[in-house]
């Protein structure tokens, strides 16, 4: 897969992930509720033609995305939860939309989305042969209370797999 066809499928999909970051933003829900934002990303995922399991590692928030089904299988985290006080418009003054509600001061927003663009962007290089493999995204809910990846993890969803890819937002 070269380096332009990525930036050309996320291009492509730019709108779209920039809405869905939108709305997990304009929603934050905290871990083990983030019911509308797992099944945001998991839409999404479906319309893209990716099987959708839900409620893994018994947690209703929890889910798992797949595309494929050749080797090798590769792994990609996504979170979605929300930190509890952190309520903020999108702008640099303290502004809450909710004042005392959740909000995304560590950019899982973001995490979530990207992440989405980039298994989509994979997804698309399997499909038009570029690729061999399996694509999952993990819709990992619950990490600012580290139990989300820990329960998935004892539930095996990761056990099968070749390779896991993650990042997180951060400062410059």
């Amino acid at each position: 897969m070269s380096t332009e066809m990525l930036y050309e499928t996320v291009e492509s999909e730019r709108q779209t992930l920039y809405d869905l970051a939108q709305q997990l933003w304009e929603n934050p829900e905290l871990g083990l509720h983030e019911h509308e934002s797992a099944e945001a990303l998991a839409g999404t995922l479906r319309e893209e033609g990716f099987e959708i399991e839900m409620e893994v590692g018994g947690m209703p928030t929890a889910f798992v995305a797949t595309y494929g089904e050749a080797d090798p299988t590769i792994g990609i985290l996504g979170e979605y939860d929300a930190l509890p006080g952190l309520s903020q418009e999108s702008t640099a003054e303290r502004s809450p939309i909710e004042p005392g509600g959740a909000g995304h001061g560590c950019g899982h927003n973001l995490f979530g989305t990207a992440t989405l663009g980039a298994a989509i962007a994979v997804k698309r290089a399997i499909e038009d042969g570029t690729l061999e493999g399996t694509i999952r995204y993990y819709g990992c809910p619950a990490e600012e209370t580290l139990v989300g990846k820990t329960y998935m993890a004892r539930a095996g969803v990761f056990d099968d797999l070749d390779a896991a890819l993650t990042w997180h937002p951060g400062d410059l």
